[in-house]
């Protein structure tokens, strides 16, 4: 058997119950979110077409799935447990949903979260205040963060809200990483294509990527994408991130 990665020895006491037939300890027992808690959480977050979402410690891979197939996501899961890994994969195969969907066999510690538009997750408080400083270091301004039940310590929720499921209630809680993106503009050129040239108008230094995105009314990853051609065009200088 191959050695365990170094941070299994870290993990808080409460977790020995929880291990694989191997004998590994997992940060949080798979408990599923019921598929009317998912969708709900995936509205709270307004996931749109084309944004990229992590859901970590995907479990079945519920969140993935509704995310790509309902809500048209690139949808990440990360589950460092092989036999959910496998029978996720197996269902994303199943549905047709591996050119939107996947899910990726390691810890959540591990995985590098810049892309992200939405982090889902449902972990426990102790767990999301050890993963706080990497969601603060990866994640980009105004992305949303939902989670399932347990809260970020320290964070302060945009909304919380109450969600009645059969026989017991699931509280949610959104957050929005804070900061703005603000554009820098560059030199000033001609451009014919008509979206590039929407966007690079309102490229000011002032106005975020937030903001020119509300304006348009497209995702922040579409605006992102225009800036990056248009920095490759010298048209905007650089995206400043303000914290």
């Amino acid at each position: 058997m191959d050695e365990p990665p170094p941070w299994l020895w870290d993990l808080p006491l409460i977790n020995l119950y929880n291990t694989d037939v191997a004998g590994f300890m997992y940060d949080v027992p798979f408990v599923a979110t019921p598929e009317v808690v998912v969708r709900r959480m995936l509205q709270l977050a307004r996931v749109q077409k084309g944004e990229v979402l992590y859901d970590l410690g995907s479990g079945d891979g519920r969140i993935v799935i509704i995310a790509a197939k309902e809500f048209g996501a690139k949808a990440f899961g990360v589950e460092i447990r092989k036999d959910l890994y496998e029978q996720s994969m197996a269902r994303i195969k199943d549905l047709g949903l591996a050119h939107t969907a996947t899910i990726i066999n390691a810890s959540f510690y591990d995985v590098p979260l810049t892309e992200a538009d939405v982090v889902t997750m449902y972990l426990l408080t102790s767990v999301n205040e050890r993963l706080r400083p990497k969601l603060e270091k990866e994640l980009r301004p105004a992305t949303r963060v939902v989670t399932h039940d347990f809260e970020v310590p320290g964070w302060r929720p945009v909304v919380v809200e109450e969600i009645y499921e059969d026989w017991r209630s699931h509280k949610l809680f959104l957050y929005k990483i804070p900061g703005r993106e603000v554009p820098v503009p560059g030199k000033s050129i001609q451009l014919e294509d008509k979206w590039l040239r929407q966007v690079a108008e309102l490229v000011d230094g002032v106005r975020s990527v937030e903001e020119i995105a509300g304006k348009l009314g497209v995702t922040i990853r579409k605006v992102r994408e225009a800036l990056e051609e248009l920095r490759k065009l010298g048209v905007v200088d650089e995206v400043r991130i303000i914290k």
